[in-house]
């Protein structure tokens, strides 16, 4: 894990479930914004870390299992791509995008497993 990983997951387990947006993040480490974005999409990725919507915009929060320390497993979905998906709304069965074809899902299901 590198020095930056490793400040943000800090970062975002002192903030709770409320999380960061990515500037409040960025001005409390001292890191330009797009390091900032381009580490947290590669803890997205491998779930480390989730993103949620609400009315003040885009944040980010550690998956509810490392805020707990237990271990998460397939059960847990949190991390799952299509939570964060843009083509969610156009895939499924007899659709242009189907999970049994996602590349994405495949990995973090099998990456899961691991």
């Amino acid at each position: 894990m590198t020095r930056l990983e490793s400040q943000i997951i800090d970062a975002l387990q002192v903030a709770g479930i409320n999380g960061l947006k990515l500037d409040e993040l960025s001005d409390q480490l001292g890191v330009d914004t797009q390091d900032i974005k381009t580490t947290i999409s590669e803890l997205v990725k491998e779930g480390k870390v989730m993103q949620k919507q609400n009315t003040d915009g885009e944040q980010f929060v550690l998956r509810e299992h490392l805020m707990e320390g237990g271990e998460g497993g397939i059960g847990d979905l949190n991390g799952c791509p299509c939570f964060h998906c843009f083509k969610i709304s156009r895939c499924g069965v007899r659709q242009p995008d189907s999970p049994i074809r996602c590349r994405e899902l495949e990995d973090w299901i099998l990456t899961d497993l691991s």
